[in-house]
């Protein structure tokens, strides 16, 4: 090796023989059923149990305290018990939490571009009416 090359950084090396160990973690936890939406759900304001339930649609009680469970733990939301009767507790984002919120904003934007881009080559591909009547 020259003086003027540097050796591959160590990130640069893993990638090469296999995904980048950061972008795995990364996927572990945002690519979890539900946790994207849970962290859109809680960065638009529903900081409560029920709020959360209520826009993100089809997932069970059990399921979401599970998700919740984990997003903490993985230090994307931050938990916090009011005092009072009932007792209620509260979700927020942790600086790690709100810096997901443009990446998640992206994958919006992409899914949107993607589902415009599907059915616009599903509309293409449909037999119409000509092809559907050209063997009668």
């Amino acid at each position: 090796m020259s003086d003027q090359e540097s050796p591959v950084p160590a990130h640069h090396a893993e990638a090469d023989v296999g995904a980048c160990p950061s972008f795995v973690a990364a996927m572990d936890v945002i690519g979890r059923r539900w946790s994207g939406i849970i962290i859109e759900a809680i960065g638009k304001g529903n900081t409560g149990f029920a709020d959360v339930s209520r826009f993100v649609p089809h997932i069970g009680d059990t399921m979401l305290a599970k998700r919740l469970r984990e997003l903490e733990t993985d230090g994307l939301i931050q938990r916090e018990v009011m005092d009072g009767r009932p007792i209620r507790v509260r979700y927020s984002l942790t600086v790690a939490g709100l810096a997901l919120l443009p990446i998640l904003r992206d994958i919006t934007s992409w899914g949107h571009a993607y589902a415009t881009t599907e059915q616009t080559a599903a509309a293409d591909q449909a037999p119409t009416d000509q092809h559907l009547n050209k063997g009668r």
